[in-house]
Parts: C-alpha cells; sequence; structure tokens
C-alpha cells in the first residue's frame, strides 16, 4: 500500500505517518491492512 493511501486511511498527512508512523508499520503491511478493514467494517 502507497504511503498516501496509509495517510489517507489513518487520516493523517504523509509527513505525520512518516514521522510517528512509520516505525510501527514497517514489515506490518498485511497486519494493518487487516485491522483497518476490520474496523471500517465494524463502522459501516
Amino acid at each position: 500500500m502507497s504511503l498516501a493511501e496509509t495517510a489517507r486511511r489513518a487520516g493523517q498527512s504523509i509527513a505525520v505517518l512518516q514521522r510517528y508512523y512509520a516505525k510501527v508499520l514497517d514489515g506490518q503491511e498485511e497486519r494493518m491492512n487487516e485491522l483497518i478493514d476490520r474496523g471500517f467494517a465494524e463502522h459501516r
């Protein structure tokens, strides 16, 4: 997933995403996508 899409999903700018979340997201793309999708599904 691109940084732009990740930032959009997180409701943050790319700069904020890189500064605060990059170390959390590194290597965790599949897991993070599952969590994001689950959160959206719960709020539909």
